[in-house]
């Protein structure tokens, strides 16, 4: 693992977890993961700069596998509330400073909130009261900063992406924008499973792994 990347710890290799890690290792970011399935680690092991098998509700567990040394840390299973709080208590423990937290409903969103995590992500509530700064523009709905030059972001398809698959627009050598997933409506679940040939329409809704400094230059989107 490089000394001078960032490091970046996923809790929970599901579909959004495991889509996140590939989008941040193809974007030069180190990333220690771990996961229960034993099949999911070892089929993204390529991906992770530490993979580990295991139950990251255990301190010592995530002592041994190197969580200590990340920046920044994903709880990116939402199903299990108490594995997710446990989850915090056991970063706060390492000395993670930046936690981000994903909920499942607004019960567990709260819960997560008094715990004072730095982000709660919750994509059935519509943007607005989110934590993270929202910019303001009108094609991008929301921004969740990872450190000092990555991001999460989604926004609405550029014009001149319409009609054009992922694959033709070959974004990530062009733009460092990592596709995370898709949807039609931000109330709608993430598809982190979309087609590279599938062609961009008017109503859709892109969530990408970004460096923030060439993402937020002025008129940005437009040059796309």
């Amino acid at each position: 693992m490089s000394k001078k990347n960032r490091v970046i710890g996923i809790l929970g290799l599901g579909l959004f977890g495991s889509a996140l890690a590939k989008s941040l290792s193809h974007n030069g970011i180190d990333i220690i993961a771990c996961d229960r399935d034993e099949k999911i680690v070892n089929a993204l092991e390529n991906d992770l700069a530490i993979a580990s098998i295991g139950d990251f509700t255990d301190l010592d567990f995530m002592r041994e596998s190197g969580f200590g040394n990340c920046d920044v840390i994903v709880i990116a299973t939402g199903s299990d509330l108490e594995s997710c709080v446990l989850g915090v208590i056991n970063a706060r423990e390492l000395g993670i400073e930046t936690i981000i937290c994903k909920a499942k409903n607004q019960s567990a969103a709260k819960v997560l909130d008094a715990l004072k995590v730095n982000r709660v992500v919750l994509p059935e509530i519509e943007s607005g009261e989110h934590i993270a700064d929202v910019l303001s523009r009108n094609s991008l709905e929301d921004m969740i900063k990872l450190d000092s030059e990555t991001a999460i972001v989604e926004f609405r398809v550029p014009q001149k992406w319409l009609g054009h698959t992922v694959d033709e627009l070959d974004l990530r050598r062009h733009y460092d924008i990592n596709i995370i997933g898709l949807r039609k409506q931000i109330k709608e679940t993430l598809n982190t499973k979309f087609d590279p040939d599938y062609h961009f329409g008017p109503d859709d809704l892109v969530v990408a792994v970004v460096n923030r400094d060439r993402f937020e230059q002025i008129d940005y989107l437009e040059k796309l």
